[in-house]
Parts: C-alpha cells; structure tokens; sequence
C-alpha cells in the first residue's frame, strides 16, 4: 500500500493538504515463486532459475513491478536478475508485459537455502528451498609434492572457476590441498615403473606353478596305470599258480596208490608173508631143448 500526498494548486485553500490510499494490487497468495530444480551442486557456477510471476487477486499479471528476491543465509548464495535479457549483477527485477521476473542464484557453500521474492514491499507466500549438495572430494583436491630442495612440484591441480567471493568473505572454504613427501612420490614412481616387471614375473611364476600341478597330474595318473598293471599281474600270478599245483596233484596221486598183494602157494599152503615170485616164462628154445632132451 503506497500513500501519496498530492500538493494542492493554487486555488486551493493555502495550507490544506489531500492524501489517498493507493492500493498496490500485488496478491501475495495469487501470485507465485517457484525454482526450475530443487537441487544443484555448490560450485559457484551451476545455477538456480527462480522465477517470480506477479498477480492480481482477480488473477491479472501486473507488469513493471519491482521484485527483490533474496536467501534466508544472506550472501553465502549469489543472486542475479534479468533485465530484459541481459543478466545484471542485482537482485532487483521489474515484471515484464506478463508480470514475470526472473533471476538465477549460484553458491559454493552446501546447504538448503529457502529464497524470498518481495513486490511492491508485498512478500509472496511461495518460498522455494533449494539444496547445494556437496562436491565430489576429488573435484576439489590439488596435491603437491614437497622436494628436497625446499620447492613444491603440483601434480594435480583442476580447474576451478573464479569465486563470486573472495576466499575471506566465505562461510567454508572447500578446497583440499594434499601435501607428499618427495620420497613418497619417489616410492610411487618406483613402483609404477617397476609394476610390468613384477606382473611378468607373476605370470611366469603361475605358468611354472600351473605346470607343476599338470605335472603332477600326469604322474599321479601313470602311477594308477602301473599299480592296475601290477594287480593285473599279480592276479596272473595266482592264477598261474594255482594251475600248476592242480598239476603237481595229479601227477603225484597215482604214485600214492598202495601195491596190489600176490599171496605165494608152497604145498598147497598159501603164505600171505611169501615174497612173490615173477611168473615162469616159455622161451621160445624151450620146446627145441625138450624135445632135444628125450632124444
């Protein structure tokens, strides 16, 4: 609400003065302010739209009113409107032909922050909250190595954006600085350099240990072999055996057989202790020598 005083023309009355009301026709519940993403990271470059659309209580976009937005955490968060087109260095905005004004917000401190958009001294109820979340810790890491000579060599170091504050005007600072010792760096370099060699060498140590198992391997499977040959064998052997004691048997069982006893007759007297006697034989002169005899 605007009071203007209003200067009365000359004939008027001297000394009477008029004054009115001015409603500013800005509706803090109608018109609205919202952000285009609600999380973003907190480098200092990446950035928020925040767009504030002002209207009536009968919905009527108001043009070319003033809108100041700001951050619940002051100026830890960047805040910049458009003019037009062109990105000002402000966070003042005037609403356009169809009541919208518009402004972007960066920070490199991680966090919510909660934005607020005022018309015409009118706060507007919408107030979007933003999270800045973290940056990666590599992103931010520079490592230097500390020579003997008293020097620093910079192995890593990235880029970085120029700050929209200086380093003491910050909440947090964010940078990361690794420091090594030179005989550290002189460890790594040495162990980079020497890795080709030692994974040479592992591998040529496994190809003798793989050759040793096959090996093994082999031998175990040749000692199968011989042990079923020489039960192969041995089963033979047996067998063989056997064979030839069956044989022994039989060639030795009719030499055990008991003599047949021939009883002796003296007289008509039969002497079963008589010793035999071989039976006569007929030579074949035998009927030439009788006959020769009785001649």
């Amino acid at each position: 609400m605007l009071l203007l005083f209003l200067p009365v023309s000359a004939s008027a009355q001297t000394g009477v003065s008029v004054s009115a009301n001015v409603l500013s026709g800005v509706s803090a519940g109608r018109s609205t302010f919202v952000s285009d993403i609600l999380q973003l990271p907190a480098d200092g470059k990446s950035v928020v739209v925040l767009t504030a659309t002002i209207l009536s209580k009968d919905y009527q976009r108001l043009p070319n009113k003033e809108v100041v937005v700001s951050s619940n955490r002051g100026k830890v968060d960047s805040i910049f409107c458009y003019a037009g087109i062109t990105l000002t260095n402000k966070n003042t905005a005037t609403s356009d032909h169809e009541g919208r004004a518009r402004c972007v917000a960066s920070s490199e401190v991680p966090g919510n922050a909660t934005f607020t958009a005022v018309a015409e001294t009118i706060t507007l109820d919408d107030k979007p909250t933003v999270t800045f979340t973290p940056l990666p810790f590599l992103s931010n890491l520079t490592i230097r190595v500390n020579l003997p000579g008293g020097g620093k060599l910079t192995i890593l170091e990235p880029a970085k954006p120029k700050p929209s504050k200086p380093a003491n005007e910050r909440l947090v600072n964010t940078d990361v600085e690794l420091q090594i010792p030179f005989w550290v760096l002189l460890m790594l370099t040495l162990f980079f350099l020497t890795e080709p060699i030692l994974i040479a060498l592992i591998l040529r140590l496994s190809r003798k240990v793989r050759r040793g198992f096959e090996a093994e391997k082999l031998a175990l499977l040749k000692e199968q072999e011989l042990l079923a040959k020489i039960y192969i064998l041995e089963q033979r052997v047996v067998q063989t055996a056997a064979e030839i004691e069956n044989e022994v048997r039989q060639i030795e069982s009719p030499l055990l057989t008991p003599p047949q006893v021939v009883s002796a007759t003296y007289s008509g007297v039969t002497d079963p202790t008589a010793p035999l006697e071989p039976p006569l034989t007929q030579s074949p002169n035998s009927g030439q020598d009788s006959t020769a005899k009785q001649i």
